[in-house]
């Protein structure tokens, strides 16, 4: 660990960054006007700790839509709250509810639901899979009701035949007991399309100007949240990483990079990465990726085997025990693209938050001293 920095780390004041981002600014969705806030923030920070920040910009491209979802019958109810699944198709659709659990092909009826808008449940599948079972069953929508209390906004990682859109847990209910009444008629709809806008990464290089090691972090959120644990925790350990390393005069070769529109799949990243000539890109010994390390029970360690190795054994001098993990399925983070272009690369997380992609991803549910925790572990990471 950089000598003398790990001592100079302060969990209260990294959980100030996670009030300044995710309560003071809010839900930061990639190009949004409160993504670029938070950029001028971060670079603020940065500045105050002796930096010169600059800006990356690149352009993005980014789903926007109009989502309805009300019930015509047994009674009219246009009250209800319905966010598109992420990459939904166009389309509206009219017909009567079926409940079908969670979406696996068995929980269909044997006859199909032809022209019917299935209701599942969240969990256990991915999106792509429930929408694809729904339409493999004849189903003209899909309504997918959180498993929680609240709403959420859901990703299909492949293209759908059919639109679906979520609501909360506590309209799910509201459907479901209208259902064991008699049949319930919907109407759902979803306009999307696709517009370009504008994110930045948000760069500060060593004293010296060289990156041999990259800290990094993504500071955008979904929508559908403050993004607390998702990633302000992250950017708030990135930040308390920087503060430590200019302090303590352990900085050299060190970068950090806090990445933009990585909720859109990995672009900041990617950009970063893409722009790096090819003497930087061999320069690079190692990256360091901060993301949702304010919430949960375990430390978890992913990416180069070397390095996660590393890490994990050195670990118990901190106090720490984290874990070496494979990320669960569809879940990926900015390192992966350091790792793609030969770069050695970590991810330093905690991914078991129950109000992931949630309006409750909030300030109050983010601990300081897993913020401390997470700054020690990336100073461990960046070696002696």
């Amino acid at each position: 660990m950089p000598g003398g920095s790990a001592s100079l780390v302060s969990g209260d004041r990294a959980y100030g960054h996670v009030v300044a981002l995710a309560q003071d600014i809010g839900s930061r969705p990639a190009a949004s006007d409160a993504e670029a806030a938070a950029a001028d923030y971060i670079a603020d920070q940065l500045t105050s700790y002796g930096y010169q920040p600059y800006f990356q910009p690149f352009e993005v491209e980014y789903s926007v839509e109009q989502t309805g979802l009300d019930v015509l019958s047994p009674e009219a109810i246009t009250t209800l709250e319905a966010r598109a699944l992420r990459s939904s198709p166009s389309g509206e659709a009219t017909g009567q509810l079926v409940a079908a659990g969670i979406g696996r092909p068995e929980d269909f009826p044997t006859e199909g639901v032809t022209g019917q808008v299935a209701l599942v449940e969240r969990g256990e599948l991915d999106f792509s899979d429930k929408v694809a079972n729904a339409a493999a069953a004849g189903a003209t929508a899909v309504i997918v009701y959180n498993n929680q209390e609240g709403p959420f906004r859901g990703d299909l990682q492949e293209e759908s035949a059919i639109p679906g859109v979520s609501i909360s847990q506590e309209d799910g209910q509201r459907l479901l007991d209208l259902l064991a009444l008699g049949p319930v008629t919907v109407r759902l709809s979803v306009e999307a399309g696709l517009v370009q806008g504008t994110s930045q990464n948000v760069i500060a290089r060593s004293p010296d100007g060289r990156c041999e090691e990259v800290v990094g972090a993504h500071y955008d959120s979904v929508e559908a949240g403050p993004g607390a644990n998702d990633n302000a925790s992250g950017v708030s350990a990135l930040l308390e990483t920087a503060r430590a390393l200019a302090i303590g005069g352990d900085g050299e070769g060190v970068c950090l990079v806090a990445f933009g529109a990585e909720e859109l799949g990995l672009v900041g990243s990617q950009r970063f990465v893409a722009n790096l000539s090819l003497d930087e890109r061999q320069a690079l010994r190692g990256m360091v990726n901060l993301d949702m390390v304010g919430v949960g029970g375990q430390w978890r360690l992913a990416g180069s085997e070397d390095l996660v190795e590393e890490v994990d054994g050195e670990a118990a001098d901190l106090g720490l025990d984290p874990v070496p993990a494979e990320l669960p399925a569809g879940l990926t983070g900015d390192h992966a693209n350091f790792i793609g272009a030969g770069v050695p690369a970590i991810l330093i997380y905690r991914f078991d938050d129950p109000r992931y992609h949630s309006a409750e991803d909030q300030v109050q549910f983010v601990e300081p001293r897993l913020l401390a925790q997470a700054t020690e572990l990336a100073l461990l990471a960046l070696g002696p």
